[in-house]
């Protein structure tokens, strides 16, 4: 694995990019379901037709490391160090099986880390959709990135 090529000042205010495509099934939903998540919702369709959600539906947290996996695919080469602050989180709609995933990444402010130089923050807007366009889960946070190294 080479180093990193995009620094924090190479990501500009105002950047967008989109993509990505990551795919729900049943049996993925009930596989990290009885992990992490293991309510009825999320593990037996007859259950879950009983529930508010009316059918299988994906965890939140299965649908939070979906983003995390697409925000790597979609960031290649940036020198993120970690995410330090969820602001908001919003599920907006059940992942269901079946559905697939892409990423809206928007960059909306960056400022210097106040006492470690060699690190800036990026505030972004991280929005997920499903393949019928429509939201599903939205996160504003906080990304460490690492700043140019000094030669």
């Amino acid at each position: 694995m080479s180093g990193p090529s995009v620094y924090w000042e190479d990501i500009p205010e105002g950047l967008v990019r989109e993509g990505g495509a990551f795919a729900f099934d049943a049996a993925a939903i009930k596989r990290f379901a009885a992990e992490f998540d293991p309510r009825p919702t999320h593990l037996d369709e007859a259950a879950a037709g009983a529930t508010f959600f009316e059918g299988l539906a994906a965890s939140g947290a299965h649908t939070f490391a979906a983003w995390a996996r697409l925000y790597w695919e979609l960031t290649p080469g940036w020198a993120t160090q970690a995410g330090t602050h969820i602001r908001d989180m919003r599920l907006f709609r059940p992942v269901r099986p079946d559905d697939v995933l892409s990423l809206k990444l928007a960059v909306h402010g960056k400022r210097p880390h106040p006492l470690r130089g060699a690190f800036g923050f990026v505030e972004a807007r991280h929005v997920l959709f499903n393949q019928k366009r429509q939201r599903v889960f939205r996160i504003d946070c906080t990304i460490m990135i690492e700043r140019r190294p000094v030669r």
